[in-house]
């Protein structure tokens, strides 16, 4: 039997029940909503990824012909032949080529239909009605622009979509072109939506199951349950996860651009001169063999530095090796040897004792700072980095006396583009339970102040040095 107590809990909660019926209902219908929208999101996300990507491969392409189509002392029709020849060998991916028309619709190059060579193919429509030719040529009159149309896909060999971007090469009269096939962006789009729809039908049994458990709990305690401090604790909690999972989505496309913008184009201009060394001997030139080596030796050298940079940014050996006080030293000093600038330098902590994640915490938000000094603070002469372990929190200081900014906090407004680095030195100083103050003025500088728990990495005493004396060391000036 249920106690007076019990009933009226139950009574009182069955208009929460109902809300959270209806909020569950309104979140679907939200869900369902927002899926439409993100999804377009993406595919034009997808669709200016293809048309950069396909720009680059131009650029690439032309850089490498351009030595001959711009040489004057060969022959035209030598330097065609070469440079037809050259983009008949060029391939990316399983279905990337380039193909060559004249301003006429002349089919002169395409690697996958050779049949179409010296074909005029001015009046071709796609399976869409689409004048392919004429368009692709009129792209090329333009200074280069894209181009939709449908072609059978040779890994496939069905019609597909396909983007095309075509540039001109005016002096003889050529269009070039390649594209990328469109098909994969649906591929993708359609298994975001599935994996949305599973995520929905996950939460929707969770909500269900949280509340038939909150009934079971009542009727069998017959107890009120405070609910407002396990909402605001879930909150925090979603929060931080939210946090942590933003930081680790910030770095894969940090990780990404390196790759896509430096590495991966380092490689396929190594690629490409490398070709060009092939033709060289090839022709018996041995000159020009010679320097297109060195080119790419220099190119794999840079491959090299960029690698190196990239696995320094992603865990810098000195935090591990040195501990924390190294490794603060080691971004002041590799800032002062980049910029006419006066770093100084406090610390009384001992890396020895400081946990791997409070370490690490406070070398990212350093680099954060310094990085954002070098950026946006114009003409520094001096910076001060303090590092100080009192009791049981630590503060961390960093100021310059550059240019400055007007600062006006607002904690319920998210930080635009401008102001995404202080946005991540707050949310990691909230990751530690942590207190951040800002102080910044025009031509006054700025000041980042905070204050974090000290997290032990271990219950050694001996030796440490928590309020000790402070260690300083100045670099540059």
């Amino acid at each position: 039997m249920f106690t007076f107590r019990t009933k009226l809990t139950l009574l009182t909660l069955l208009p929460l029940l109902v809300l959270i019926a209806g909020v569950t209902v309104f979140a679907i219908h939200q869900s369902a909503r927002l899926s439409g929208v993100q999804s377009e999101i993406l595919k034009e996300g997808l669709l200016e990824a293809k048309k950069a990507e396909l720009k680059n491969y131009m650029e690439l392409a032309y850089t490498a012909v351009r030595d001959i189509y711009e040489d004057p002392s060969l022959p035209r029709d030598v330097a065609q032949r070469r440079v037809a020849e050259a983009f008949h060998r060029m391939e990316y991916g399983s279905d990337g080529y380039f193909f060559v028309y004249d301003y006429d619709g002349l089919s002169i190059v395409h690697p996958r239909l050779d049949h179409l060579v010296g074909q005029n193919l001015w009046d071709f429509r796609d399976e869409d009605g689409k004048l392919l030719i004429q368009s692709l040529v009129q792209r090329a009159r333009e200074g280069g622009g894209y181009t939709e149309y449908r072609w059978d896909k040779p890994s496939g060999g069905e019609s597909v979509l396909k983007l095309g971007y075509s540039i001109g090469l005016e002096d003889w009269g050529w269009m070039v072109g390649t594209g990328l096939y469109l098909d994969d962006i649906e591929q993708v789009v359609g298994q975001m939506e599935q994996h949305m729809l599973e995520n929905a039908r996950r939460t929707i049994l969770l909500m269900a199951f949280f509340t038939v458990s909150c009934l079971l709990v009542i009727a069998v305690i017959g107890l009120a349950v405070n609910l407002s401090e396990a909402r605001v604790a879930n909150r925090k909690l979603v929060k931080m996860a939210q946090k942590t999972f933003g930081f680790l989505e910030k770095e894969r496309r940090r990780i990404s651009r390196e790759l896509h913008d430096g590495i991966n184009q380092l490689l396929v201009s190594a690629r490409f001169k490398l070709e060009r060394i092939d033709d060289a001997l090839d022709r018996g030139d041995h000159l020009d063999a010679s320097a297109a080596l060195a080119a790419t030796d220099r190119i794999l050298e840079t491959g090299i530095q960029d690698l190196r940079r990239l696995a320094c940014d992603l865990r810098p050996s000195v935090l591990d090796d040195l501990g924390l006080v190294a490794a603060l030293e080691s971004l002041c000093s590799e800032l002062a040897e980049r910029q006419p600038v006066r770093i100084h330098f406090e610390s009384n902590i001992d890396s020895r004792h400081c946990q791997p994640v409070l370490a690490t915490a406070l070398y990212r938000i350093t680099q954060e700072s310094l990085h954002n000094i070098e950026k946006h603070a114009g003409k520094v002469r001096e910076v001060r980095v303090k590092v100080l372990r009192r009791r049981s929190w630590v503060y961390l200081e960093i100021a310059d006396d550059g240019e400055g900014f007007a600062w006006r906090p607002d904690p319920h407004r998210e930080q635009d583009g401008s102001g995404m680095g202080l946005r991540n030195i707050q949310d990691r100083v909230d990751l530690l339970g942590g207190r951040l103050t800002i102080e910044a003025a025009p031509g006054k500088g700025v000041r980042i102040r905070l204050k974090v728990p000290f997290q032990r990495a271990s219950s050694m005493t001996s030796g440490e040095r928590s309020d000790g004396k402070v260690y300083t060391r100045t670099f540059g000036g």
